[in-house]
């Protein structure tokens, strides 16, 4: 079973679309569709906005839907070189908005013992490359960071680019899937467009 999570509606609709439901079942407020997705046996369901819904919605995946990955898609706030409509696939992913400097000598962005980078799945990243130079699209590769807030301002990503670089996007969910995944030691991917 794939397991394949975004934000909100708009980001899951042509899935939907494409989709052959054969069920749904509501887990606290997620409603996980269950079907097939072309010859793909597929679980998709919108999280929400953030990175509590989104760890929630990834952990329900996991462990009740037994995903044996997740594709993580939607939208992202991009950086130069980037531009709206690019498409960008995440090669790793970090929090922008955890610090844990003033109590513990770990780098800005890192929680605890928790990576400061999840790397995207070498095997997925491939495939899903593949896949866009097959169909003649377009698409970015960098490092993606999270984090519970909108971001407008350069600055406010200036702590977290001196740890991690090539960041190329920001977004509000991706960082907590990726954390999941690799708890239960599962691929996961994030392909996501530039607004």
């Amino acid at each position: 079973m794939i397991g394949i999570i975004g934000a909100i509606d708009q980001e899951l609709n042509y899935f939907f679309q494409e989709m052959i439901i054969a069920k749904t079942e509501i887990i606290a407020d997620k409603t996980f569709y269950v079907g097939k997705l072309r010859s793909h046996n597929v679980v998709i369901v919108k999280s929400g906005i953030g990175k509590v819904n989104a760890a929630m919605t990834a952990a329900i995946l996991m462990e009740r839907f037994l995903a044996r990955m997740i594709i993580n898609t939607g939208v992202a706030g991009g950086l130069e070189p980037l531009k709206v409509g690019d498409v960008l696939i995440a090669k790793g992913l970090a929090y922008f908005d955890v610090s844990l400097t003033e109590i513990d000598d770990v780098p800005f962005g890192q929680m605890g013992s928790d990576p400061l980078l999840i790397k995207t799945d070498e095997a997925y990243l491939k495939k899903a490359k593949q896949v866009f130079k097959t169909l003649g699209y377009d698409f970015h590769e960098g490092n993606v960071v999270t984090g519970d807030r909108f971001v407008t301002k350069k600055k406010d990503l200036a702590k977290i680019k001196k740890q991690v670089d090539n960041v190329v996007a920001c977004e509000m969910e991706g960082m907590a899937i990726a954390m999941v995944a690799h708890k239960f030691n599962k691929p996961f991917i994030s392909v996501r467009g530039i607004s």
